[in-house]
């Protein structure tokens, strides 16, 4: 159990920005190069053809339209974890304070490009696109600098993630892997209803603990002259953790956040947005809230939580035809009219037969209040993912998730699908 739960640790330090303030650098000065290179082969059941741009390749979470008849093959970038390399940095300055700074990329590991949603949106018809926070930006999962305090915790200033996103690193019961969990695939999840918002530019970032309490607020500008609110973004977090049981609960809310609605095989429907066009964008106001709780005992952990966010009609309301940029493309401006609320809960957990062999599974089941203007409906996920450690840096998996989707929201789109695949992950 211990040489997994080290195994666990080592991962999440690469993954993510640690709550608890253990996840900037080492205690002593010192500049590290890190990454994790993870692929994998497999099939998605209903899918258009798979993007190099795309973050994960495929999209096995979103629905699909009825079109697409025929499953998709191949290799897909990152089953587990997204493949990435950083640079993060440590300096001690003495009396418990140290300053820290992380520059994190990452790249579809098949082609050797940058990951890039916004790009695969514009592709050619008949090709996956879909929103991402990960756009082309050289540092596109992180780039930030900061001080860390042994009592005070730590401030961070930069691009970084959101707290829902953080929590959902380490309360997702399928390990947040980007193929096989619906949270692990979109950032929706953790910022509100709107993926881009996963990673947020020109964020201020505080994280402290006390004993096994943890808490932290949040704060990104806009940076619209004139309009000091327009573009802003709010967090918060609070939680308990200990070895055996955990509990957090996060605030998120976005103003006037521009965001891409397309889905998967958006293209194919409509005529193709080939070149420098990403089409539609919307501009709305969001919130989210979600609490998550973990529990381990002998070989087995349970994860669970509950979710819920919203999408309103903008503070700020765009005037009409207006034009913006999208990640160095151009999108048309159009002011979200109704408002859609979202409900999501996840269970599951992993046991641990060996010190090197663990299984996870996963129930998801994300539903749409119907109101006016918004069809209601609810998708179901349900995970399991098999996963074996040659060493600590080493692990190959195999994963399968299948969704089923229900209601008028889904009209004219398959009703199921599901991704079959096993890959390999290394981490340096």
């Amino acid at each position: 159990m211990k040489t997994m739960c080290r195994r666990r640790h080592v991962l999440a330090a690469l993954v993510l920005g640690s709550l608890f303030n253990a996840a900037h650098a080492d205690d002593g000065d010192s500049v590290t190069l890190y990454g994790i290179m993870d692929v994998a082969v497999g099939v998605v059941e209903h899918n258009p053809n798979a993007s190099a741009a795309f973050p994960a390749t495929v999209n096995p979470v979103s629905k699909v339209s009825t079109q697409f008849q025929n499953p998709v093959y191949g290799l897909f970038n990152g089953g587990i974890s997204d493949s990435r390399w950083g640079i993060r940095g440590n300096e001690n300055l003495g009396g418990g304070l140290s300053a820290f700074f992380d520059l994190e990329s990452d790249f579809n590991e098949q082609s050797g490009q940058l990951n890039n949603a916004a790009a695969s949106i514009t592709g050619a018809k008949n090709t996956v696109a879909a929103a991402s926070a990960l756009n082309g930006q050289l540092f596109n999962r992180g780039a930030y600098v900061g001080l860390r305090d042994d009592r005070f915790g730590s401030i961070e200033l930069g691009r970084s993630t959101t707290f829902g996103y953080d929590v959902i690193s380490a309360y997702d019961p399928l390990f947040q892997s980007q193929l096989f969990s619906p949270l692990g695939f979109s950032g929706s999840y953790s910022a509100g209803g709107i993926t881009e918002g996963s990673r947020t530019d020109n964020n201020i970032k505080y994280t402290n603990h006390v004993g096994n309490f943890n808490f932290g607020v949040s704060y990104a500008f806009g940076g619209v002259a004139g309009h000091f609110g327009d573009g802003s973004v709010v967090g918060a977090v609070a939680g308990y953790q200990n070895n055996v049981f955990g509990i957090q609960a996060t605030y998120y809310q976005a103003r006037d956040i521009v965001h891409s609605g397309a889905l998967v095989g958006a293209n194919a429907v409509d005529s193709p947005l080939i070149g420098t066009n990403v089409g539609a964008l919307s501009l709305n106001d969001d919130y989210d809230y979600m609490i998550a709780a973990r529990y381990s005992f002998a070989n087995a952990t349970l994860k669970g939580g509950y979710e819920r966010f919203v999408i309103k009609p903008p503070t700020d309301p765009a005037p009409s035809g207006t034009t913006v940029d999208y990640f160095g493309f151009t999108g048309a401006l159009s002011n979200t009219a109704t408002t859609t609320t979202t409900n999501v809960y996840f269970f599951g957990g992993d046991y641990q037969f060996t010190p090197s062999f663990d299984v996870a599974a996963g129930i998801y089941d994300t539903q749409t209040e119907q109101s006016q203007g918004v069809a209601g409906g609810n998708q179901w996920q349900y995970s399991l993912l098999a996963d074996y450690h040659f060493t600590r840096r080493t692990d190959v998996y195999a994963g399968y998730m299948f969704s089923k989707f229900n209601g008028a929201a889904f009209d004219g789109f398959q009703s199921t699908n599901y991704i079959l695949a096993t890959g390999i992950r290394t981490l340096f």
